[in-house]
């Protein structure tokens, strides 16, 4: 396949291109920065010199491959504008092109707000955190501008085996947990992650929503220890003071949630990495 790779020098998008070249597909990533086409280059990818914010600059080299990965976000409070723009110009070029390429959009699982204890799939309605809610508008969009074999792929707290991603936050001399150390995070390796946006990426047709946990729910009070150690001291803000201190930004983390995945599982996804305790 001809891949094409948004974020493609950041944790999730770099080992997608990386997973995607070993696997001999021919693997295009966009790259803002000198040292992100490095990483790019380096990691086996085709250089896409552009900015998420400017799409008119790689959208038509986006849309000429089979399937394009979107992987990227600014993460500033922009973001949601960045990438709805960034996904209509998509469609436009698309439409131009006279192209329907396969697209696997990244929506993310605090879509599905807290399910109360019980492990919830696919099948559960969404109840989006607040600073989250813009993606739900997004993906109806390009629904139904049908211009794109869509897919859109909802990955667990991403992290990698040295404490990366969402875990990097437990890898400090004084760690904060908000809001309670029993609140569950579904978790994904980064690696298993990329094997469930290629295995997407070549299932044509194949619509609709996709939860990628590897882990339905573990504690943070868990995750925080293994990944910080025994003797590193640990602090608990309460709800109250989580928001007051970080705002929207603490909601997402609060969430106590346990999601399956079996629409990908029942697609031939088998995460290598099922227990954190144990990937770090």
């Amino acid at each position: 396949m001809k891949l094409f790779v948004t974020g493609a020098s950041g944790l999730v998008g770099g080992a997608v291109l990386r997973a995607g070249v070993a696997a001999g597909h021919q693997v295009a990533g966009l790259a803002r920065s000198d040292r992100a086409a490095e990483q790019v280059s380096g990691d086996g990818g085709q250089v896409c010199r552009g900015d998420l914010r400017l799409p008119g600059g790689w959208v038509a080299e986006a849309v000429a491959a089979d399937a394009v990965i979107h992987a990227a976000a600014t993460f500033g409070p922009d973001m949601g504008d960045v990438d709805r723009a960034a996904m209509e110009a998509l469609v436009r070029a698309a439409r131009r092109a006279g192209r329907r390429p396969r697209l696997i959009y990244t929506g993310g699982i605090w879509l599905y707000g807290d399910t109360c204890g019980q492990i919830r799939d696919e099948s559960a309605p969404f109840d989006p955190a607040t600073p989250w809610a813009w993606m739900l508008g997004t993906v109806a969009m390009l629904e139904a501008s049908d211009a794109t074999d869509l897919a859109v792929l909802h990955p667990g707290a991403v992290y990698d085996s040295d404490g990366g991603g969402m875990l990097e936050r437990f890898r400090v001399p004084e760690v904060e947990i908000l809001g309670d150390p029993a609140i569950r995070w579904p978790l994904v390796h980064a690696d298993d992650l990329a094997q469930a946006y290629l295995l997407l990426a070549g299932m044509q047709g194949q619509g609709g929503h996709f939860l990628a946990t590897a882990e339905p729910g573990r504690p943070v009070g868990e995750i925080a220890r293994s990944v910080a150690g025994p003797d590193v001291p640990i602090r608990v803000l309460d709800r109250a003071e989580a928001l007051a201190r970080y705002g929207d930004s603490a909601v997402g983390p609060m969430l106590d949630q346990r999601l399956a995945a079996p629409r990908l599982r029942a697609l031939g996804w088998c995460p290598r990495f099922d227990d954190v305790t144990h990937s770090l």
